[in-house]
């Protein structure tokens, strides 16, 4: 995951604000898009749930709503469609689509009966819920009637999905393609959670390097890979524990599902899909009434150039085309802008700013707020300065002063004190404000200040709207605390399961205290 390797979009880097890091990343892409291009944004939120944020996008008397990256153009029928997976199947192979042979089963159907189908079907299968979403419960390459039966208890008892489909394992690679307006906009392929050995890490130290990785990259912001049963498992059945040290180069998988917002890996494969792959995805979108939009996830064996299409989502998450971990990202908020306001298409106004989604989201949190009008964006003749003060000590009222001077000016920005009594300030807005702004740093500020030097230089960089006073960075030691404070959570998330596990064979009817069990109660106590 070297940087080399990943080539983001320039008017995105550094242009996310952290509430809108991790899933939010699809909805406030579209959002910026839009508001770049002079097309009004306004959050709303009409549920009990403070957090389901929805928006809606007008320009010129037009306006749609928006949920994720979906319009309000697909049809409520296309949507219950695709939320029910084993009904997507039935209009694929109506329109010809290639498709996994299965089964769905009610919650009332018994396990063994599903067990028995599984074994006239034969092995390797996927267990899913009928109705999830996120890859949750979704249990792939079951090779074996045990590890059918673990899964499918897992899946209805322990996930409580009662409902659920059984299908053969498609053998090949796991790909997101999405697809709008008869278009493949973009690709990329996934690969379940792994950690690659150094030959001198654990598995539980290589994971925890990951995740500081994964943090860094704002579609996975805030969602490390999770020590649950699933890892547990998946690394007992090549008889490993989180405390095996893989072989340099060796790539161990910790889960078996591939989706990227449960651990997996996101690699842009857009230029891999052959025209034959890109028209049966154009065509899976279209076998679905009204559906113009999509995410359809697909398994491609590139040796035989076929594919089997596993589902349609039609509310598909954006974020992983937007900053892959490895590859070229792909621009699909524009696709999807230029699909329903195509008479802004080439009118972006400009990519240098972006707008503080983390007081909109906070703001509907605390339930100060049920509708919230995003500022237009700045227009006209604008420049962007850097000054770069130095002066003997930071005060909070030099801080408010200068915020003062900006905000009456109506420049967007910040102040931000650095090491060595430097203070930086960002200003950005029409050019006789900066001008303005200029002559009162140079010539106008008060003595008492004790500012002894004054630089400039242009300012290319992201700049959010409005001013703001910025706390100093934070420091190495504290950033350390925070992983440290993480990398605790998760040890004792895991200490948690080993006693439920001690606990359940104590409760037991009869029960002798044998080696294991005392291993295993050590092993408690350590952690």
């Amino acid at each position: 995951m070297e940087q080399a390797n990943k080539e983001w979009l320039p008017h995105l880097e550094d242009a996310v604000p952290q509430k809108a890091k991790g899933y939010t990343l699809s909805m406030y892409s579209i959002a910026l898009e839009a508001w770049r291009r002079g097309i009004t944004v306004k959050f709303y939120n009409t549920t009990e749930k403070k957090s389901r944020l929805r928006y809606s996008l007008s320009y010129e008397g037009k306006e749609y709503t928006f949920v994720g990256s979906r319009g309000s153009i697909v049809p409520r029928e296309a949507i219950k469609i695709c939320i029910d997976k084993h009904l997507t199947k039935k209009y694929l192979l109506r329109a010809g689509i290639p498709v996994p042979e299965g089964e769905e089963y009610s919650g009332e159907v018994p396990d063994e009966e599903i067990v028995e189908y599984s074994k006239r079907l034969g092995y390797p299968l996927v267990i899913k819920p009928s109705k999830g979403t996120g890859g949750k419960g979704v249990i792939a390459n079951i090779r074996s009637e045990e590890e059918f039966r673990s899964a499918l208890s897992y899946v209805r008892n322990d996930l409580n999905y009662p409902e659920v489909i059984v299908e053969r394992y498609a053998v090949g690679i796991d790909h997101r393609v999405f697809v709008i307006g008869n278009e493949v906009i973009g690709a990329f392929k996934r690969i379940p959670a792994n950690v690659v050995g150094d030959g001198v890490n654990t598995i539980r130290t290589l994971l925890r390097v990951k995740n500081k990785e994964r943090d860094k990259n704002p579609s996975l912001n805030g969602l490390p890979i999770t020590i649950d049963k699933e890892v547990h498992s998946t690394l007992e059945k090549v008889g490993y524990t989180l405390d095996s040290i893989p072989k340099e180069g060796e790539r161990v998988f910790l889960k078996t599902k591939n989706n990227v917002s449960s651990g997996g890996d996101s690699t842009d494969a857009t230029d891999d899909l052959s025209d034959e792959i890109k028209k049966i995805a154009i065509d899976a979108c279209k076998a679905i009434p009204g559906l113009i939009q999509c995410g359809i996830d697909m398994i491609i064996d590139y040796e035989t150039n076929t594919v089997s299409i596993l589902e349609i989502n039609s509310r598909a998450s954006v974020r992983n085309h937007l900053f892959p971990m490895e590859g070229k990202a792909r621009d699909i908020p524009k696709a999807i802008i230029d699909y329903y306001f195509p008479e802004t298409k080439g009118k972006r106004k400009n990519l240098l700013y972006y707008f503080d989604f983390d007081t909109i989201h906070d703001a509907f949190r605390r339930g100060v707020a049920n509708e919230f009008l995003v500022p237009s964006l700045p227009t006209g003749n604008i420049d962007s300065r850097r000054f770069l003060l130095s002066k003997k000590q930071s005060s909070t009222s030099f801080d408010k002063w200068v915020q003062k001077q900006a905000r009456e000016l109506k420049l967007n920005g910040y102040i931000k004190h650095l090491k060595n009594n430097k203070t930086s300030i960002i200003v950005s807005g029409c050019v006789e404000s900066v001008d303005h702004f200029r002559e009162i740093v140079n010539n106008r500020l008060p003595k008492k200040y004790k500012v002894t030097r004054v630089d400039e230089k242009n300012w290319d960089k992201p700049i959010k709207i409005g001013f703001e006073i910025k706390e100093p960075s934070i420091s190495y030691k504290e950033s350390e605390l925070q992983v440290l404070s993480k990398e605790l959570k998760e040890l004792q998330k895991e200490r948690n399961l080993y006693k439920k596990k001690y606990q359940e064979i104590q409760k037991s009817t009869s029960w002798k205290v044998t080696k294991p069990l005392r291993a295993m109660a050590s092993l408690i106590k350590m952690r």
